[in-house]
């Protein structure tokens, strides 16, 4: 009875099977089958206990009915391909509905946040999950996916069991299947599942596909627990061993101790595989729930990622240090320690924090980092501290903030990184200079002192007083200046008077100075103090108060000379002074102080005597010039001291300007420098600067301005000096200026084409820069319409030359384009004067005028003709004027190409009477105007001309009048005009009936006589 059972089962799930993976095969038999086999089943459910009760003959016949079905049923059953063909139907079902089964509805614990059961077990788990299908019975939804993988376990197992262990169904991929399925419902029955699995690492791949939660990590690790205590003890015996009642947890713990206490131990490789899993899982769990918890803090920690991503854990335990809260703070430290993150860098990172971000005091910052013990690792690394804090704090520090500074290089003195520093100044000089600055400058900005990158004086003279002057000024050998070399007392002293002088001092000059001698006793008062400066820094102060903006707005001359005056009476006798003490009593020259005190007097000595020469009358007509460029002159003149540079820079100026060469010689010339000056060198340097300009772009000379403008100008002025018989400048000096600029093949044709131009108009070019500027403007013409032609001087430079380019370019142009530039090329050169090259057949404008009408489609004549006749234009007033004969040509050639109307606009507006003439034959002969015979331009012509009585008697004359009256003539003819015109050529009935016309008279009124009476009244 065992065995028929086992066969029709077996036969019932071998159906099963068969119609999960072709139903529209197997359905109708399958159905039909199923329910003969399940009728069958329960009449011989029922049979074999009527015949256990009554006779075994009727088992006999049952069994032997039965055995032909089963026998087929198993021997299908017990084929490799059958298995094979059913686990391919499983697998991709496995891998395709599991998103669609479980974590795409809702209600089915695809998350597995939950631990699913049984409903009978509900009671036994906290917060579990039950699936409402094992609750609601009346409701009951078929799951095709489990049943499918349940029947397909029981036909295997049965198989194997039929075939008593020959036969091993691979049952590796329906448990896998079965497991991921019964996790969210059931998670007891899929850990069943799984430990039935024949190859214990085979789970993996269960949990691998399950979403990362405390649940699935946990029973992950709780598996390969189990599986590992099972190994090293085996627990298999007639009862439920007490390991599989333990807490998971507890087993987790005490295997995951058990082996990293026997770390050593030389495992199988089974368990080694099993470890690492173990290992993973623990890793995994113990990340997922540090992220939770960052979670929880609120801070946007991406728990995924955290858990995923080495790099940004590490930045996101070290963002989590940047806080003030203590319970953040200290989960950032045991996450350190958890991840092997290095406690200086978190110290350091909640270090750059407090200074930063933290809006923390000095003070409060002072105290937590005591309190939290952070300066005892962070000083085992000075060299990487210094980078740190120099990098990230020390740019956060205001320098005025002299507490946080002093804390900043207590710091750093503490921390042993003075062998690190590189600055001149030392975090133990630092500690020095804050003490006493910010007592006595608390508005100062220390950074900027001792950055070294500008000048240490400028952030000083804001918080220099006379209170405190003293005490800065010993400090200046520990301040670097600008140029690496420390400060001296006489450089601060300076700084401080030039403070006082301007501004006053509420001790010393209570007001500031507005008149003479309010100025004179303020500069007494600094005086007191010149015996505590060097001559470099009296003369500094000096320059300061009389050759400076202030000075030259403020002051009056006679103030400047007078200061000047008595601060060279004043260093006369600090000379002699020195003197009298000896070398062992005087004061040694500082290394900042370059001159001695003659040298001092010296250069006092010319500001006076350049103060005397802005009495002059030439300076005195540029202060009193109403142009503001002759103001600006005087000033930058008087500013300049009659220093050589300066002078020369002014006259550069005043080039560049387009001023006279004469003004700037006479500037020169009053000035006590002016012989080391040469106005030739300053003409030189202005051409260089817009030379470099044009080669380079470089800002030599003011950006509004155009270079080629500016360096027209100075030809025009060295041009009018030449003319006036100056002997400053002469041609040839320009030209040996400019010869390098315009030769250089590198750079832009265009300038160097317009330089020589410039050239040429002021100056007579000779033979070779006459040849080079027919050169570059033929390249400029080929490189923008022929780029592949080059061509050299020797290919232009005489006419004959020049012409034979010429006809190759003409013989090779079809194009509209190239015309034109055939047109710009014969304007670049000089006009062609050789016979051959002046008369009718061979002239270069003949020969392109003919190519173009000759070579111009059908559709493109009229455009031609109109190009021709704008070409002839052009070269009306030019010296490419165009011979009469050459003339008749062209207008012979239009006609020839009935292009009338260009024709007559030639003939019309030539001064040649004979061509005006043959031009009025061919109106005379048109019959029927239209847009090939007239236009507005025509008629306009006509008018101006004064042609209007010889059109009197053709088609013309209707449209002549219709264009006078309206008003759109462009010439100077105006009606009265024409009309008299008419009366003088005896058509007095004509020019009345015009001034009718013109004055609005009704045409009822416009009659013979009215038009005779109408020219005797208004003519």
């Amino acid at each position: 009875l065992l065995a028929v059972s086992s066969s029709l089962q077996t036969q019932v799930l071998y159906q099963a099977v068969n119609y999960q993976i072709q139903p529209s095969e197997s359905c109708e038999p399958t159905n039909s089958t199923g329910y003969t086999q399940q009728t069958d089943a329960k009449a011989s459910s029922s049979q074999s206990t009527d015949l256990l009760q009554r006779t075994t003959a009727k088992t006999m016949e049952v069994l032997s009915n039965t055995s032909m079905t089963t026998k087929a049923v198993l021997h299908a059953v017990s084929d490799a391909q059958w298995w094979k063909k059913s686990l391919s139907y499983l697998r991709p079902l496995h891998d395709q509905r599991r998103d669609v089964t479980l974590t795409g509805m809702a209600g089915v614990n695809g998350d597995l946040e939950n631990q699913g059961c049984h409903p009978f077990y509900e009671i036994l788990t906290d917060d579990p999950f039950i699936d409402k299908n094992e609750v609601s019975y009346t409701d009951y939804q078929h799951s095709a996916l489990e049943n499918f993988a349940e029947v397909l376990l029981k036909a295997g197992k049965l198989a194997e069991t039929k075939s008593e262990g020959e036969s091993l169904f691979p049952a590796t991929e329906v448990l896998l299947q079965l497991a991921s399925d019964a996790l969210p419902k059931d998670m007891t029955l899929a850990l069943g599942y799984l430990l039935a699995l024949p190859q214990v690492a085979d789970a993996n791949k269960c949990f691998e596909k399950q979403p990362h939660s405390a649940l699935s990590l946990q029973l992950a690790g709780y598996y390969y627990a189990l599986q590992i205590y099972v190994h090293l003890s085996p627990c298999f015996k007639d009862k439920c061993h007490p390991l599989y009642r333990a807490d998971p947890k507890e087993v987790i713990k005490m295997v995951t101790k058990y082996v990293t206490e026997n770390a050593d131990t030389n495992w199988s490789e089974e368990l080694q595989v099993l470890i690492y899993h173990l290992n993973c899982y623990n890793e995994r769990l113990t990340d997922f729930t540090q992220a939770q918890t960052l979670q929880g803090l609120g801070k946007g920690v991406d728990v995924q990622r955290f858990s995923a991503d080495g790099q940004y854990k590490r930045e996101t335990i070290l963002g989590l240090a940047e806080t003030l809260e203590e319970n953040v703070y200290k989960i950032s430290l045991s996450l350190a320690q958890r991840y092997s993150i290095p406690l200086w860098e978190l110290y350091m990172t909640h270090l750059e924090f407090l200074f930063t971000d933290s809006g923390l005091s000095t003070a409060e910052i002072e105290g937590r980092v005591q309190a939290l013990e952070l300066f005892a690792t962070l000083k085992t690394n000075p060299e990487a501290f210094l980078e740190h804090m120099t990098k990230y704090v020390y740019p956060s520090i205001d320098g005025v903030d002299h507490v946080r500074l002093l804390y900043y290089f207590t710091l750093l003195e503490n921390c042993g990184c003075t062998e690190y520093v590189k600055h001149l100044i030392k975090p133990e000089i630092h500690i020095r200079l804050l003490k006493k600055l910010k007592v006595v400058a608390t508005d100062l900005n220390y950074k900027k002192l001792t950055d070294g990158d500008a000048d240490p004086l400028e952030p000083l003279q804001p918080v220099l007083t006379s209170q405190n002057i003293l005490s800065i000024s010993k400090l200046a050998p520990k301040i670097p200046g600008k140029d690496g070399i420390m400060l001296s007392s006489s450089s601060i002293y300076a700084t401080w008077l030039s403070k006082l002088f301007w501004n006053g001092d509420p001790q010393l000059i209570k007001k500031q100075p507005q008149i003479k001698t309010e100025w004179l006793n303020a500069y007494d008062t600094c005086a007191k103090y010149f015996d505590r400066l060097y001559p470099t820094d009296i003369v500094g102060f000096i320059d300061g108060i009389t050759f400076s903006a202030n000075a030259v707005s403020k002051l009056t001359v006679e103030v400047r000379f007078e200061i000047t005056k008595r601060t060279i009476k004043a260093i006369k006798q600090i000379g002699e002074k020195q003197l009298k003490r000896g070398p062992e009593g005087s004061i040694p020259l500082a290394l900042n102080s370059q001159i001695s005190y003659k040298e001092a007097l010296d250069h006092l000595q010319q500001s006076l005597a350049h103060l005397e020469t802005l009495n002059h009358s030439f300076v005195v007509s540029l202060k009193a010039s109403d142009q503001d460029q002759f103001s600006n002159y005087y000033r930058l003149y008087d500013l300049s001291r009659s220093e050589r540079s300066k002078l020369h820079e002014l006259a550069v100026t005043m080039v560049l300007d387009g001023q006279a060469l004469n003004i700037m010689q006479q500037m020169l010339a009053v000035a006590v420098e002016s012989q080391s000056v040469s106005s030739k060198a300053v003409v030189q340097d202005a051409v260089q600067r817009v030379i470099n300009t044009l080669s380079d772009g470089s800002t030599d000379i003011p950006s509004e301005k155009d270079p080629l403008q500016i360096l027209e100008s100075i030809v025009t002025s060295v041009h009018s000096d030449v003319e006036d018989g100056g002997r400053l400048v002469s041609s040839d000096d320009l030209l040996s200026w400019l010869r390098p600029f315009c030769g250089d093949a590198d750079l832009p044709v265009k300038p160097r084409i317009y330089v020589l131009q410039i050239l040429e108009q002021a100056f007579h070019l000779g033979d070779e820069d006459s040849k080079l500027l027919v050169l570059f403007r033929t390249q400029a013409v080929l490189k923008a319409c022929w780029p592949d032609r080059q061509v050299n001087i020797s290919a232009v430079e005489n006419e004959e030359k020049r012409y034979r380019l010429f006809l190759e370019l003409l013989d090779s142009s079809n194009q509209g384009t190239e015309f034109q530039h055939l047109v710009l090329l014969l304007q670049a050169w000089p006009p062609m004067k050789y016979k051959d090259m002046s008369s009718e057949e061979g002239n270069a404008w003949i020969k392109l005028t003919t190519a173009m009408l000759t070579k111009c489609s059908t559709e493109q004549k009229g455009a031609m003709g109109s190009e021709v006749l704008a070409i002839c234009r052009s070269l009306y007033k030019t010296k490419h004027r165009l011979p009469l004969q050459c003339m008749k040509q062209i207008w012979t050639m239009l006609l020839d190409k009935s292009l009338l109307l260009p024709a007559l606009k030639l003939g019309i507006e030539s001064d040649d009477c004979e061509l005006q003439t043959l031009a009025m034959e061919q109106i005379r002969s048109v019959i029927q105007i239209d847009d090939s015979s007239c236009d507005s331009e025509l008629l306009s012509l006509l008018l101006n001309k004064k042609l209007v009585v010889d059109c009197l008697s053709t088609a013309f004359y209707p449209h002549l009048m219709k264009q006078l009256l309206a008003g759109e003539e462009e010439g100077i003819c105006t009606v009265q005009e024409i009309a008299e015109q008419l009366n003088k050529a005896g058509c007095t009935v004509e020019g009345g009936s015009l001034l009718m016309s013109y004055k609005g008279t009704h045409p009822s009124l416009s009659t013979f006589s009215a038009a005779l009476n109408v020219t005797k009244k208004w003519l």
